[in-house]
């Protein structure tokens, strides 16, 4: 079990070769871990480098618009509470054991188009709305009735101290951020030339494993035209 503090370490002497049993000095360990926390932050701007993707799911009740992705010590609790969502895969809604996907358009598209004026209905459209601390997902129309509504994406990973451990995150991800933490605390030590090209080779590397193991984002697509008609109409009783 690996803390933080033991993993700044380790990624200190890809830089710095030293006594293992030597500490480190002044705010070494602080920067290194700000710096680790940094980039896992931004890792939630497309999600890409966040390799892991899970399922969450909620009920969504009639005439809700929104529901919101957070984590759990947001105020109002958000619907969903694996934490701010970087990544949307794929979302579909469930009623009576009939899945029915929904497909994730721009916001911009979304809000220019005059079609989409407030409706209640089968949901069909799934929006994104990025915020600082959470992220919105507007559903639409919104449900004439009760649904379940499931998600599959990446969620922001949250900030990490001294003496958390890195034992969520898989060995590649760790290997990965090693060397990208590394790399970027020689630039703000002043140590820029302790950065070899042989170490630029293997973050590459590594970045090109992280790169390979992250899900492909799927987009449905169908007949926009006939979707809240017809027999998907008839199947969600609306």
């Amino acid at each position: 079990m690996a803390t933080v503090r033991e993993f700044v370490r380790q990624s200190y002497r890809l830089i710095n070769p030293s006594n293992p049993t030597q500490p480190l000095h002044g705010d070494d360990q602080e920067l290194a871990i700000n710096v680790l926390n940094q980039l896992l932050q931004s890792y939630a701007a497309n999600g890409l480098m966040l390799t892991i993707a899970k399922t969450a799911n909620c009920p969504i009740a009639i005439g809700q618009q929104y529901v919101i992705c957070g984590p759990s010590t947001y105020s109002p609790t958000p619907d969903i509470t694996d934490g701010r969502l970087a990544n949307l895969n794929n979302a579909w809604i469930l009623l009576d054991n009939v899945d029915y996907p929904l497909i994730q358009i721009s916001r911009d598209e979304f809000l220019a188009s005059f079609r989409y004026e407030p409706l209640r209905g089968l949901p069909r459209f799934i929006m994104v709305f990025p915020e600082t601390d959470i992220v919105r997902l507007q559903i639409y129309p919104a449900p004439s009735q009760v649904y379940e509504l499931f998600i599959r994406g990446k969620f922001q990973l949250d900030a990490l101290t001294a003496n958390d451990t890195m034992d969520s995150l898989p060995q590649y991800y760790q290997r990965y951020l090693l060397f990208a933490t590394a790399k970027d605390v020689a630039m703000y030590k002043g140590r820029a030339e302790a950065w070899t090209p042989k170490l630029e080779e293997m973050l590459m590397q590594a970045t090109d494993i992280m790169v390979s193991a992250s899900e492909v984002n799927l987009e449905i697509t169908g007949d926009r035209a006939s979707l809240l008609n017809g027999a998907y109409r008839v199947r969600a009783g609306i």
